[in-house]
């Protein structure tokens, strides 16, 4: 019995001796925050006007000439892709054209080199006058960009569901959202002539 009682009060001892130790024990340090996430360096290399004139008119082209009417003395001629190949090449213009819209909003692009002029003074504003234009409103430079993106993106899903009808109306949306940005900064002040009415007919 006196033996039996030794080694419980030896076991209740190591315990107390253990609990002692645990709470004395250095805290576990709180994990650390994870790093923010590396943001991208970009460098724009070419200027706006160098995209627009290198990827934006000729992908808007290759979509806008894939599905056409065309009525002359001899007849109309009706002209969309007809195979897989030809879907490729204007499913090739639609992502280009898709993606420089991303391209135009890059920051810290400019619109024309240093010293670049106008090629028409007086029909379109000058490149530094432009880009006071987009400094001025960046919101509303990225919207029209954003606009030319959707339309882009719109124009993918009809080539990929091979439904040249729709690709056509579309290309409508893509010529509506270039048109507005070309109001916006490179021809503000064009006079756009009224289109005259039709002359009553006199009895």
């Amino acid at each position: 019995m006196r033996k039996t009682v030794y080694v419980g009060v030896l076991i209740s001892s190591l315990g107390l001796l253990i609990s002692i130790a645990a709470c004395q024990a250095p805290l576990p340090a709180p994990p650390a925050e994870a790093p923010d996430p590396v943001q991208p360096h970009y460098a724009p290399t070419a200027t706006i006007k160098e995209l627009m004139l290198s990827i934006v008119d000729p992908s808007a082209d290759v979509v806008w000439l894939s599905v056409t009417t065309v009525q002359s003395s001899a007849g109309t001629v009706d002209t969309a892709p007809k195979n897989d190949e030809e879907w490729q090449k204007v499913r090739q213009g639609a992502v280009a054209l898709t993606e420089a819209a991303n391209l135009l909003m890059m920051p810290g692009r400019h619109v024309a080199r240093p010293g670049e002029k106008s090629e028409t003074p007086g029909v379109e504003l000058e490149p530094s006058e432009m880009e006071e234009l987009i400094n001025k409103d960046p919101a509303s430079w990225q919207m029209r960009a954003m606009n030319l993106h959707d339309a882009g993106v719109a124009v993918l899903q009809a080539i990929d569901a091979r439904d040249s009808q729709k690709v056509f109306e579309i290309g409508e949306q893509i010529e509506v959202a270039c048109e507005s940005c070309h109001r916006q900064y490179w021809y503000p002040n064009e006079q756009i002539p009224e289109i005259p009415a039709s002359p009553t007919s006199t009895q």
